[in-house]
């Protein structure tokens, strides 16, 4: 990325463009094949990029900050601008499965089971919020249990962005099927009509009607008629493939869009740096969680900084890796944040193979 944006700007020099102008002439649009020949489907590339330069004021930014440089001698400003799209997938097709177990308890408690690794990225948030939405009831009565190869075996990796997707349809199937499952039976319990009944907010509806129980008392009349209330289900993402010798295929379940405007300021003559504003607009689709979205993204925007300016892999002569703990290894601090981030959720309908259409973050900002 980093030899191909200084290639434009290289293009831009000798043309006497801006090199925001040749990027923007390059994004992508619908239909547009990747290198990999598939096409680029529901693209909000250019959404993305003209709704950054709309609310954040592009040439008003390049002004201030072409203003600042010509009043300073040892401080200068830069403004980058940086578009981005990912794919959200493993491009190994088979690691592209996973599996729930649910279980509903008498009490109308549930537990689920996935093979998610939470490790702060809130996975389990989102895991229990289909439970919660698929089933009708209250997160408060779902517990995500902690990942165990002996409930829930031949995992994935928690990595690619595709943690939620995968595991949480998996967990929307066995829900679906559990709801389905008391709701047959709510037919003939309740000698109700399956045409319009349904359940929400912990009651059972009958066309918009509140029938004769709730929750608690469908799930344990359903244990007394020794109906099963566990079940297990394997999601596999449809539709894609890859030919890893022709480097073709369909790889991905759908890509994320996005624009980022990063300001900084360098002592010339310290050689120090600062970042004074990131500001982000990115495809989140109809997210279903915008606070661990939100969390999300920006911490892959600072992980991004780190990245780039100052956590480096040293060895020594022999090949041994001297950079291998966090006393050796610099990682982005408190310190190493942008003064100000900005993130807006691009006003889109998410697409149909990301869990409740809320996609994955896919952050390389």
């Amino acid at each position: 990325m980093f030899v191909m944006e200084s290639a434009i700007v290289k293009a831009a020099e000798t043309l006497g463009v801006s090199p925001s102008e040749i990027q923007r002439r390059n994004l992508l649009r619908e239909n547009d094949l990747f290198s990999y020949r598939q096409p680029a489907e529901m693209c909000n590339a250019e959404l993305a990029w003209d709704t950054a330069a709309k609310l954040y004021d592009l040439p008003k930014l390049r002004q201030e900050v072409d203003a600042f440089n010509q009043q300073n001698e040892r401080l200068k400003k830069g403004l980058s601008v940086m578009p981005i799209c990912f794919g959200i997938s493993f491009t190994k097709t088979a690691m592209n499965q996973a599996r729930a177990l649910v279980h509903i308890y008498t009490d109308g408690s549930v537990g689920v089971s996935t093979g998610a690794v939470e490790m702060g990225q809130g996975v389990n948030t989102k895991i229990a919020q289909v439970a919660a939405q698929t089933l009708g009831i209250s997160p408060s009565r779902v517990k995500v249990e902690s990942t165990n190869t002996t409930r829930v075996a031949n995992t994935s990796p928690s990595a690619a962005s595709a943690t939620a997707d995968l595991n949480g349809k998996a967990t929307q199937m066995a829900c679906e099927t559990l709801r389905e499952r008391l709701l047959r039976h709510a037919v003939l319990e309740y000698t109700l009509n399956y045409e319009g009944l349904e359940i929400r907010d912990e009651e059972v509806l009958a066309a918009g009607i509140p029938a004769d129980t709730n929750w608690e008392k469908l799930v344990s009349s359903a244990y007394w008629r020794r109906v099963n209330l566990t079940e297990n289900a394997h999601y596999a993402t449809p539709d894609i493939h890859f030919d890893p010798v022709k480097n073709q295929g369909y790889p991905f379940a759908y890509h994320v869009y996005g624009t980022a405007y990063t300001t900084v300021t360098l002592d010339c003559l310290r050689g120090t740096y600062t970042f004074d504003a990131l500001r982000i607009v990115h495809d989140f689709g109809e997210s279903m969680h915008p606070a661990i979205d939100q969390g999300q993204i920006e911490g892959g925007a600072v992980q991004g900084i780190g990245w780039m300016t100052m956590e480096e892999l040293i060895y020594n002569e022999e090949g041994r890796l001297l950079s291998n703990s966090l006393n050796s290894y610099k990682i982005p601090d408190l310190y190493s944040v942008p003064q100000r981030i900005d993130v807006h959720f691009l006003d889109t309908p998410g697409h149909p193979r990301a869990i409740l259409r809320s996609k994955a973050v896919g952050s390389r900002h």
